[in-house]
């Protein structure tokens, strides 16, 4: 292991600690980080339990946002190549607001002062955009008012799972709310199904 691979190592377990605390829930990351000279990867979690990133953003701000949503895989309920292919929306749209949410707190937790704005014009573009507004609309028709609360729900809840959790929420709305939701549910999965 080299000298930046160690830093971003131990960068990691800080991470996973401070992830453990903030969700309740526990990280199955082996401790193992690779550095990759590949162009198409920022960041990556392997279904070995590996961390991988890019190699140009390990010395960069930029790379606490990688980092963070590539532990968040690591706590993710049923995190496995097969239901990750079949509902990649539902994981990747999770994993990512939850990001977004938790950031804050756990690069304070950390000891950090990083602009905000540095994470701004990646996630401006990221691909998994589209995920978030999906589950956004399910969230609001299913009137959950803590945005957080309802990440971490998804986040410990098996990922083949999650459309079948939410769903069974909203058949238990009153019935004008419940046929509005269904027609939410239907256009949401549709995204949250198709690659980014």
């Amino acid at each position: 292991m080299n000298e930046a691979e160690a830093r971003v190592q131990q960068e990691l377990v800080a991470i996973v600690d401070v992830l453990s605390e903030l969700t309740g829930l526990t990280s199955r990351w082996s401790g193992e980080v690779e550095l990759t000279q590949d162009p198409r990867v920022l960041g990556r979690k392997p279904f070995t339990c590996r961390i991988v990133l890019n190699e140009r953003l390990a010395a960069q701000p930029v790379r606490w946002w990688t980092l963070i949503h590539e532990a968040l895989h690591s706590f993710s309920a049923g995190y496995n190549m097969t239901d990750y292919q079949a509902f990649l929306g539902w994981e990747e749209g999770v994993v990512e607001q939850t990001q977004r949410l938790l950031r804050p707190t756990v690069l304070k937790r950390l000891g950090l002062q990083i602009d905000e704005a540095v994470f701004m014009p990646v996630e401006a573009a990221y691909s998994f955009n589209k995920y978030i507004g999906a589950l956004e609309r399910l969230r609001g028709a299913l009137h959950r008012e803590d945005e957080l609360e309802f990440y971490l729900d998804l986040l410990a809840t098996q990922i083949k799972q999650r459309h079948n959790l939410l769903f069974g929420a909203g058949n238990r709305l009153p019935s004008k709310q419940r046929v509005m939701f269904i027609t939410i549910f239907s256009e949401a999965n549709s995204v949250l199904k198709e690659a980014p």
